[in-house]
């Protein structure tokens, strides 16, 4: 086998989030606690802000809690009685309850597991992404779950990845595969470093002209066949 750790981003690649609509209608729930009605630009909107505020965390502009403490911070929420941190405290306790695993996640940790140690590496909250994988389907076969809060480092930063092979315990980088859908985050950030990677692109995106992805895939099932040629 060519690697030993594999190291999975969790967002839309170990379990689904905004792939299957899960985030939109936890924003649609929220807002309706304030009897406001969601639309699909507000969402929009939202999805904006949070994209903008974690591009500024990644490049050490911001903080990590900064974003979550910013983000729900939108025009048409300025008239409610919540701060946007509370707001984000809610929608964070919503996540915690969102753990229906990708197509063929299951299968391929399943499956590699019992070859080699599996971990996650994902931006996030510790606190909310931890429960998520660990009162998965996918919790058994992981054995360490690392997150941007609990690290003090932001993917795609090297710090990042630098701070969990050293928990781990691992020096050569070359038995290490990332796995992520983000390709900026994930698939940029590990090739930086010198690790291999795989982009899980569910949507069929075009490749990047760089090309820095390792594998690429559509579904998490596919990645097993691949790496243990």
């Amino acid at each position: 086998m060519k690697y030993d750790i594999i190291l999975f981003d969790i967002d839309d690649t170990l379990l689904t989030l905004e792939s299957d609509d899960t985030w939109q209608r936890m924003f649609t729930s929220l807002l309706a606690e304030q009897n406001l009605k969601a639309t699909k630009q507000e969402y929009e909107a939202f999805l904006a802000r949070n994209h903008l505020l974690w591009q500024q965390a990644e490049n050490k502009q911001i903080s990590v809690e900064t974003v979550f403490n910013e983000r729900f911070d939108l025009p048409f929420l300025q008239d409610c009685p919540q701060t946007p941190a509370v707001f984000d405290r809610k929608f964070q306790n919503m996540q915690k309850k969102q753990m229906t695993p990708t197509a063929g996640a299951v299968s391929c940790c399943q499956k590699l597991s019992s070859q080699m140690q599996l971990y996650t590496a994902s931006n996030g909250k510790q606190e909310t992404q931890s429960p998520r994988i660990k009162n998965s389907s996918l919790g058994p076969f992981f054995q360490g779950i690392y997150t941007s809060e609990n690290l003090g480092a932001v993917k795609p930063q090297p710090e990042f990845f630098t701070k969990i092979l050293q928990q781990i315990g691992c020096s050569d980088k070359n038995k290490v595969l990332m796995v992520g859908d983000t390709y900026d985050e994930d698939i940029v950030g590990a090739h930086n470093y010198g690790l291999d990677s795989c982009w899980l692109n569910l949507h069929q995106s075009p490749v990047p002209q760089d090309n820095l992805c390792t594998y690429q895939v559509s579904n998490l099932g596919q990645l097993p066949a691949l790496i243990e040629k």
